[in-house]
């Protein structure tokens, strides 16, 4: 055991030499990559740096233009919004207003004929109740007038009935006791009819 330990030993020792060679190697190797990259910044940037810083300038500046150009578009945006939503307002309120002016134009207008048509409903309704009443006063003054006349005509009829019954008998009385001629019958019969003549009542015009 204490013979492989010890042949062990340099064997062990070797592979640390050989680590710890790797190891530095490695390092310079990474090292040189190192100073070549920055070798190779260095030299790029003597190329292009000042293209490159004048074009993150110019990307700086277009960047911050834009921006501005974006906040101003926004506002402007937001003004014109604000002067439709105003004229918007305004139009409508103007629509409104007219819309209500002519609702309480109508409405007035329709008030109006309302009241000429009940008026005239009264009128109309007054000149049937006057044209009614005249047309029954009408025909009671008819009727009485009828009945008056009737009663008149009556009135004569009899009167003349009796006049007429009267010298009827007269005369039948006067040829009963006399003996009278056809003169004197004659005349009996012409003063009869004298007497019906002024008995008759005018005629009605």
């Amino acid at each position: 055991m204490s013979r492989q330990t010890d042949l062990d030993r340099p064997r062990r020792s070797e592979r640390t030499s050989g680590s710890s060679l790797a190891d530095t190697e490695t390092e310079s190797v990474l090292t040189e990559e190192h100073a070549a990259g920055t070798n190779l910044d260095k030299i790029r940037d003597i190329l292009f740096g000042a293209q490159v810083r004048d074009h993150e300038r110019r990307f700086a500046k277009l960047e911050a233009q834009l921006l501005a150009e974006a906040a101003q578009l926004r506002n402007d945006l937001k003004e014109r919004f604000a002067s439709l939503e105003q004229y918007i307002r305004k139009e409508v309120d103007t629509v409104t207003g007219r819309l209500t002016a002519e609702e309480q134009d109508r409405t007035d207008a329709v008030g109006r004929l309302t009241t000429e048509l009940q008026t005239l409903a009264g009128v109309l309704q007054q000149t049937a109740t006057q044209l009614r009443e005249q047309s029954e006063q009408a025909h009671h003054d008819l009727r009485t007038q009828l009945q008056n006349q009737a009663t008149s005509l009556s009135g004569d009829f009899t009167q003349q009935h009796a006049v007429l019954s009267a010298t009827l008998d007269d005369a039948v009385r006067q040829l009963s006791h006399q003996k009278t001629d056809r003169a004197s019958l004659a005349t009996l019969f012409q003063e009869l009819s004298q007497r019906l003549s002024h008995d008759q009542p005018p005629q009605q015009a």
